[in-house]
């Protein structure tokens, strides 16, 4: 039996997508979902029968909540790999921790030394300005 194709307003659309309204104006924005529009009003082509159950809206939702829950034990699988391989890692390289310290210190030696460059370069600068300032107006003050 072929489908009947219904044009709902977009709440009702969402509601049997099970998508907010603002997902659903995104997948319309990217032509994912057909639309007609009459004035403001924004219609939706929905294919099916008249109007979704809220038991057949129950049985999409027990569906996606299984599929969902198959996926979130397949990723908590994954993060105890990765936690493993991350721990396993740190132990491995513990042996190397004492030559990171000093280069983290060498680091930070470095970094503190560019800072105070960087202050020197910034009064040096501001004196400059200074000076400027005051040879200009002793210029203009001879011109004057």
């Amino acid at each position: 039996m072929a489908e009947r194709v219904r044009w709902v307003a977009k709440a009702e659309a969402a509601r049997e997508m099970e998508v907010s309204i603002s997902t659903l104006d995104r997948m319309v924005r990217r032509g994912e979902v057909e639309v007609r529009r009459q004035g403001r009003r924004v219609y939706v082509r929905m294919e099916g029968p008249e109007r979704v159950s809220d038991e057949e809206l129950l049985r999409r939702a027990l569906g996606r909540e299984d599929k969902l829950q198959r996926r979130l034990v397949a990723l908590d699988r994954r993060a105890q790999a990765l936690e493993r391989e991350r721990d396993e890692a740190v132990y491995a390289a513990s042996a190397d921790r004492q030559a990171l310290e000093e280069m983290e210190e060498e680091y930070e030696k470095e970094r503190d030394a560019r800072r105070g460059m960087r202050r020197l370069a910034v009064r040096l600068g501001l004196a400059v300005v200074v000076l400027l300032a005051v040879v200009g107006l002793l210029v203009w003050r001879l011109v004057a």
